[in-house]
């Protein structure tokens, strides 16, 4: 398993969260919890409503949509980022494709950390019209 530590420093691998202070990332890395799953385990579940986002720790995945594999993902790598603002459906399935330990924030736990720092939602702000931007081909400002 990984440590605090270890989730901590993997918090500030993520773009949406890479620019917090190290006292923000420390509160989050408490506000989720670890998981584990065994090789071939199904993680998330294409169509069903998303309640978090999964950091992983250790181990590898394969997102999959109609049984085609769109990506594998490994340590520091994560999924479901846009669950924790619209629990939309999930898009895809994802598979532990070894044993795999995930760090994972329920949507729930996002929104009361939010609530108590609200840097954080700022953060992700600015990171989603990034991405929005980019998506659309307009230049960052």
């Amino acid at each position: 398993m990984a440590g605090a530590s270890d989730t901590v420093s993997l918090l500030a691998n993520v773009p949406f969260f890479a620019s917090l202070d190290e006292k923000r990332r420390k509160a989050m890395a408490s506000s989720g919890r670890e998981q584990s799953y065994k090789q071939e385990d199904k993680i998330v579940d294409e169509g069903a409503t998303g309640v978090g986002f999964f950091l992983i720790l250790s181990g590898t995945t394969e997102v999959r949509r109609g049984g085609k594999v769109l990506a594998k993902l490994g340590k520091g790598q994560f999924f479901g980022e846009m669950s924790l603002i619209d629990g939309s459906p999930r898009s895809a399935d994802v598979f532990a494709t070894s044993p795999t330990t995930c760090w994972v924030l329920t949507s729930w736990a996002f929104e009361s950390l939010v609530k108590s720092n609200p840097e954080i939602a700022l953060v992700m702000l600015k990171e989603m019209a990034k991405r929005l931007r980019g998506a659309q081909g307009t230049p960052a400002s």
